[in-house]
């Protein structure tokens, strides 16, 4: 009897755990992966401000999946979101560079990313030909003294970081 109550007990504590397990491995299918890769992304935001990319991003907001890009025309910077199924621009803003902002984005940034326009779209055209890769993230940063975009993707190695020239467009090496 003390036998079949353990086995019963085992039972019920061990149930909810694989439960758990299976929901972890189980990946939420709730969001539709994007269907409009960054670069088309970035050339639909670049279609609303002629200007270059600060930053980019692919991130889930109210359920579905968006791209935020903060884009830079001369000294005014503005935020443009593209929906990562239709490649339409949602919405866009000029942000105000004021207090904590007007400290994150410096000037040189803002002068590297005006110019980088054609450099970058080709560097990001080449990465995304390769079959299964898909850019998450870029943003403009400064790497022992030069302007750089940090790059996370995924590819068929998994998931890594690359660094691009700002300037040039050049593959510099991976980041991690």
């Amino acid at each position: 009897m003390r036998q079949q109550f353990t086995a019963l007990a085992a039972t019920f504590l061990l149930a909810p755990a694989s439960v758990l397990a299976q929901d972890a491995a189980t990946p939420d299918t709730s969001v539709k992966a994007e269907a409009v890769a960054m670069t088309r992304a970035i050339e639909a935001a670049r279609g609303q401000i002629d200007g270059g990319v600060l930053e980019a991003e692919i991130e889930t907001e109210d359920g579905a999946l968006i791209y935020e890009i903060d884009m830079v025309k001369g000294s005014d910077v503005y935020e443009v979101t593209v929906d990562a199924q239709s490649g339409e621009v949602i919405s866009q803003s000029e942000e105000q560079l004021t207090g904590f902002l007007s400290g994150l984005f410096q000037k040189d940034e803002l002068r590297a990313a005006g110019q980088s326009g054609d450099s970058l779209m080709q560097a990001l055209t080449e990465l995304e030909a390769t079959d299964g890769t898909r850019i998450e993230e870029l943003s403009l940063e400064e790497e022992d003294g030069r302007m750089v975009y940090e790059i996370e993707l995924t590819d068929a190695s998994g998931e890594r970081e690359l660094l691009i020239d700002a300037a040039t467009g050049e593959s510099l090496t991976d980041a991690g």
